[in-house]
C-alpha cells in the first residue's frame, strides 16, 4: 500500500515506519524535520501542517500521527487525496465520568483533568465523524515504552534509584491503566493494513493503583521505594481513568503484561540513562 504518515518522528511513530517497512508498503512521511530520522527506502517531504500539504499524490492510508486541534485535522482531510484515515486519538478525549472501564461506546466530552488536550482530540473526533470518509480512531491510554518522550517511567525510575521521595497526589489509589509503545505500533499497523473502520481503545489488560505501581517499578529496580502523598508532582494523576480493550484482542493484538514490559524496558533501555 501506498501510506502516508504525518509526523511519525518519535516514540511509536519510528515504531509504525519500521513495521509498515517491513511488510513492505510505500512510506510517505510530512513532518517538520526537526527531529532527525533515518530511514531507507523512505521518501520524506517537510512541512508544517498548519500552513497545508501540498501532496497530490493518492494514498490507500493516512496515519495522521499528531492531529491535537479540529482545523489540523480538517486541514488534511480537506487537502489530502487517500482512501482511508487513521487518526492517533486518545482515550483521554472521553468525557469525564465515575463509570468504568470506558469502552468505544462511552461519550466523548469534556474532561478537565487533560484541558485543553482533552478538547481538541474531542474536536478531532468529531470532525471525523461528521466528515462522512472512511476512518479509524485509535485510542490508546498512558504509554510507556523506550525513549518515552513523556517523561514518565525515566522519573519514577531515577527517584527510587536516588532514595529520592515520590511524592503521589492524593492518597495513590486512583486506578489507572497503561500500553506499551510496540502494543500500539502494531495496533496502528493492523488497523491501517485491514483499513477497519471506527473506534479501538489500546490498553493492557492489567489496571493498578498508583501506589501499586511504584512499589512494582521499585521491584524491578531492587529498592523499596520512599513514598509520600498529597503534591501534584508525580506523572500521573489520581484520577481513575481505565479502558476496555475487546475490540483490539479480537482482532488478535495481544497486551504486553504490565510487569513484563517493564521489566524489559527497565533492563535494556532505563536502566543506561538513569
Amino acid at each position: 500500500m501506498n501510506i502516508l504518515i504525518i509526523g511519525g518522528s518519535r516514540f511509536v511513530g519510528p515504531l509504525v515506519v519500521s513495521k509498515l517497512l517491513a511488510k513492505g508498503h510505500n512510506i510517505t512521511i510530512f513532518n517538520r524535520g526537526k527531529i532527525k530520522s533515518n530511514y531507507d527506502k523512505v521518501r520524506f517531504i517537510q512541512g508544517n501542517r498548519n500552513d497545508g500539504f501540498n501532496i497530490k499524490d493518492k494514498f490507500d492510508v493516512v496515519i495522521d500521527t499528531c492531529a491535537y486541534t479540529g482545523e489540523q485535522i480538517e486541514k488534511a482531510i480537506n487537502e489530502l487525496n487517500f482512501d482511508f484515515y487513521l487518526n492517533f486519538g486518545t482515550a483521554a478525549s472521553y468525557k469525564k465520568t465515575d463509570e468504568f472501564p470506558l469502552t468505544e461506546e462511552s461519550e466523548l466530552g469534556d474532561w478537565p483533568l487533560w484541558g485543553n488536550y482533552n478538547k481538541g482530540k474531542v474536536k478531532c473526533e468529531n470532525i471525523l465523524k461528521e466528515s462522512g470518509i472512511k476512518y479509524a480512531s485509535i485510542r490508546p491510554v498512558y504509554i510507556l515504552g523506550k525513549n518515552n518522550y513523556v517523561d514518565r517511567e525515566r522519573f519514577i525510575y531515577s527517584k527510587i534509584k536516588n532514595k529520592i521521595p515520590l511524592i503521589l497526589p492524593g492518597n495513590g489509589q486512583a486506578k489507572v491503566q497503561f500500553v506499551f509503545s510496540q502494543d500500539v505500533a502494531n495496533s496502528i499497523v493492523l488497523l491501517a493494513e485491514k483499513k477497519l473502520q471506527g473506534a479501538f481503545n489500546c490498553a493492557s489488560d492489567e489496571v493498578i493503583t498508583l501506589k501499586q505501581l511504584v512499589e512494582v517499578m521499585g521491584n524491578i529496580v531492587g529498592i523499596k521505594p520512599v513514598i509520600k502523598f498529597n503534591v501534584n508532582e508525580f506523572p500521573f494523576a489520581n484520577e481513575t481513568f481505565y479502558c476496555t480493550n475487546n475490540k483490539l484482542k479480537r482482532l488478535g493484538i495481544k497486551f504486553t503484561s504490565l510487569i513484563k514490559g517493564l521489566k524489559e524496558d527497565y533492563e535494556e533501555y532505563y536502566k543506561n540513562i538513569i
